[in-house]
């Protein structure tokens, strides 16, 4: 099932429901920067959970490539998790929903969903974020471990700019 919903901003989102009729969960799967719930990969995650009987919601989110409303220019991270938390919220009304659920997020959507997650985690069984967004300070402290992983510090010294 396709739906399109108003998030916060009054734009619209989006939303597609794989609904499994006896599932074992229910499980949210986002994309990251750029990307749109049809993406392969995406597809691929929520493919996985759809062949283990959970409900699958993807979703476009807002300023992205896809259904959804918005301009790419004006994406950031507080949008994409807003839009993750109003999706969420409209599925609480849906007689589908259960808790707690999964969340399943690409590059800013696993940020997104790893912030929701902290934020409540009373409602979120389990975390996946792939190929996450991290903190630029948090890269810098780790530079060592970097230098190791790019075989050079002199690449370091230019994340630093």
């Amino acid at each position: 099932m396709k739906v399109f919903i108003k998030n916060r901003n009054n734009k619209n989102i989006a939303v597609v429901v794989e609904e499994n009729k006896s599932p074992k969960g229910l499980v949210f799967v986002m994309h990251g920067l750029g990307g749109f719930k049809e993406q392969k990969h995406i597809q691929t995650f929520a493919d996985a959970f759809i062949e283990n009987n959970f409900t699958v919601v993807l979703f476009d989110t807002t300023h992205t490539y896809g259904e959804s409303e918005g301009n790419y220019e004006d994406a950031t991270t507080t949008n994409y998790y807003e839009d993750l938390e109003d999706v969420i919220n409209w599925a609480k009304n849906q007689n589908w929903y259960i808790e707690p659920f999964w969340l399943v997020g690409h590059s800013l959507g696993g940020i997104s969903t790893a912030l929701y997650a902290e934020r409540h985690p009373e409602e979120v069984k389990a975390l996946a974020p792939i190929s996450t967004v991290v903190s630029g300070n948090l890269v810098w402290k780790q530079k060592e471990h970097v230098g190791l992983w790019t075989n050079g510090k002199d690449r370091m010294a230019n994340c630093k700019k």
